[in-house]
């Protein structure tokens, strides 16, 4: 007899078990994507491979934390614009016209490119690694260069920090360069396009 109501309680004690697990599992939802992948899709807006693999985040905005978002710019000066300043700034110091040759043949070919934030994103004892890439034509960068947003410098712009700062040494041979910046620990990825004029 005691064991009859010791098995009825087992089952009775499986039974909220399993409602419970139901319930709390309720509002998430296992869906197949477009490429076959199934994933679950949880009430709160996150999602992860059913498998739960911990290399997937769920990067919407809405998903990111206030304190981690980042928005990075790209500023383009032409060697023309460049070549311009120069002299402008040479010829206020009263330089000569030797002087002034001599320094424009040290511009930068196909100009400068800025990666840019505004200072006030760049947080004490909160650095992010990034890897800056610069590509022309094909599949293989021109630049890449891994540095932490802790080594930005101020711009001539008020509130604006350089992240990097890349002089182009040899003229571009698309009208249209692409920019990448990769944050591995984030494992977010900003992609660019960078017209030159």
């Amino acid at each position: 007899m005691k064991w009859d109501r010791v098995c009825k309680w087992a089952r009775s004690l499986s039974l909220v078990a399993f409602c419970a697990a139901a319930c709390a599992s309720a509002a998430d939802i296992i869906a197949t994507t477009s490429n076959g992948s199934t994933v679950l899709l949880h009430d709160n807006g996150r999602w992860e491979y059913y498998q739960n693999n911990a290399k997937i985040r769920d990067v919407r905005p809405s998903a990111i934390p206030e304190d981690a978002k980042f928005q990075i710019t790209i500023n383009y000066e032409s060697v023309d614009k460049l070549k311009k300043d120069v002299r402008m700034m040479m010829e206020g110091e009263l330089a000569t016209e030797e002087e002034i040759r001599d320094s424009l043949r040290k511009v930068p070919k196909g100009g400068i490119v800025y990666f840019q934030v505004p200072t006030e994103q760049i947080k004490k004892g909160f650095v992010r690694e990034l890897t800056y890439s610069i590509y022309d034509k094909g599949k293989s960068p021109i630049f890449s260069q891994t540095a932490r947003d802790s080594e930005a410098t101020p711009s001539e712009d008020r509130g604006i920090s350089n992240l990097m700062v890349v002089p182009l040494y040899a003229k571009p041979k698309s009208k249209v360069l692409k920019a990448k910046v990769v944050s591995e620990s984030a494992r977010q990825t900003l992609e660019f396009d960078i017209p030159v004029r």
